[in-house]
């Protein structure tokens, strides 16, 4: 019964993302979208990378200080890793709603980095 119920869940999940990914007009603001995150992915990685290597600023995010004492400069590739997952995931189900919180969050993300940027020295 539950597994029943699970499986009618994911197949209305991908009958929807499938649906979105037909609409052509979801699917190039998603690509809009991603290109814009990956733009404010890497620049955080740059920024986070001069401020902690100069010594004007320090990672405040606990799973990123994490990952840079145990990865070294892995945690660019790990990070970067995570952007191609996330964006992979935005392409699979470009949703208005996914599009709508997606673009939430690369805004607060762009001022997150232009913080970054202030404090290394960028700006």
């Amino acid at each position: 019964m539950v597994w029943s119920i699970f499986a009618e869940r994911r197949r209305r999940l991908v009958d929807e993302a499938t649906r979105s990914r037909e609409n052509l007009f979801g699917f190039a603001a998603a690509w809009v979208a991603v290109i814009a995150y990956n733009i404010v992915g890497f620049l955080d990685v740059y920024s986070t990378w001069v401020g902690v290597n100069s010594g004007l600023a320090e990672e405040v995010n606990p799973l990123m200080v994490l990952a840079m004492d145990h990865m070294g400069p892995g945690w660019v590739a790990a990070k970067l890793f995570l952007q191609l997952v996330i964006s992979a995931m935005v392409f699979w189900f470009p949703h208005r709603i996914v599009l709508a919180i997606f673009v939430v969050a690369v805004a607060f993300n762009g001022g997150v980095v232009y913080g970054n940027m202030q404090v290394a020295g960028l700006l």
